[in-house]
């Protein structure tokens, strides 16, 4: 097997070749969807549901879903919920519905074809979809919807299932975990941790019987020697000396600024014919 840090990539690019080759990508070809995952039978009984409750339950069991089970299987019936809703808010036939509720599971079954980023490509791959199903030109293509449906489709699309893309991916995408171990020519495999039995709860009460030992008291500190005596002299005259250099920067820039700024008054006073020192003319004391 490979020996360095670069295994955990080998095994991503090969994963993600086996999934591009796989089924599913194979199958993610434009089409035309028309009754491919309902029929005339199935949109009898969606159309005719009483109630949102209803709708789902009726969804489940057309698309083998488990209305109860795992998170992916809800927000995949709610997708397909908010798609039928859609269909019928628009007053769409039953091959308009069946073609839009086949073409959002291929967008979906796209998105979660691999677990890198294509939103590119499958929007691209849901326009195909549209063109598929809005151009009249059999075998290629049927004019199953006319231009304003596609471009109310495509805004729903837009503000539905793309606004929200990365999170169907991070929700659909499948968790690896890549287990790595090195074998080295010449070295012994290292052992296998072996896990400690639980201590006997004889054991436990022997321990919290036991006294707690005295808190020993520090010890005294040792007298200071002549070397360091010397060391802290040497330290204290440096910092001494360099806190002057410093007093006596700061002081020179003090000057310097009360200089500039008494010089910035003159020029002031100057420009509006004030003699240096006096004060503004305020106004006149009435008598």
């Amino acid at each position: 097997g490979c020996r360095s840090c670069c295994c955990i990539y080998c095994f991503h690019k090969q994963w993600y070749q086996r999934r591009v080759r796989g089924e599913e990508m194979a199958t993610l070809e434009p089409k035309i969807c028309v009754w491919s995952d309902l029929t005339t039978e199935h949109l009898d009984v969606i159309f005719s549901a009483s109630n949102n409750e209803n709708l789902l339950s009726v969804l489940a069991d057309v698309c083998k879903i488990e209305e109860n089970g795992d998170i992916k299987n809800q927000i995949l019936l709610e997708y397909f919920f908010h798609t039928i809703q859609f269909a019928k808010s628009k007053g769409m036939n039953y091959a308009q519905t069946s073609s839009l509720f086949t073409i959002m599971r291929l967008v979906h079954v796209m998105c979660t074809s691999t677990p890198y980023n294509n939103n590119k490509a499958t929007f691209a791959f849901f326009k195909q979809l549209l063109v598929k199903h809005s151009l009249q030109r059999p075998p290629y293509s049927v004019g199953v919807f006319n231009v304003s449906q596609v471009q109310a489709i495509t805004d729903y699309a837009l503000n539905t299932y793309f606004r929200h893309f990365d999170m169907y991916k991070y929700a659909f995408t499948p968790k690896v975990r890549v287990d790595i171990t090195f074998h080295y020519d010449g070295v012994p495999a290292s052992p296998e941790p072996v896990e400690e039995p639980d201590p006997s709860p004889s054991v436990e009460k022997e321990e919290a019987e036991e006294p707690a030992p005295e808190e020993e008291e520090p010890p005294e500190p040792e007298p200071e020697s002549e070397e360091m005596k010397q060391l802290r002299e040497m330290i204290q005259v440096a910092m001494g000396t360099e806190l002057r250099q410093l007093q006596a920067r700061l002081e020179t820039l003090i000057t310097e600024q009360d200089a500039k700024i008494s010089k910035q008054v003159e020029q002031l006073e100057e420009s509006l014919g004030l003699k240096p020192g006096s004060k503004s003319p305020g106004p006149k004391k009435r008598k």
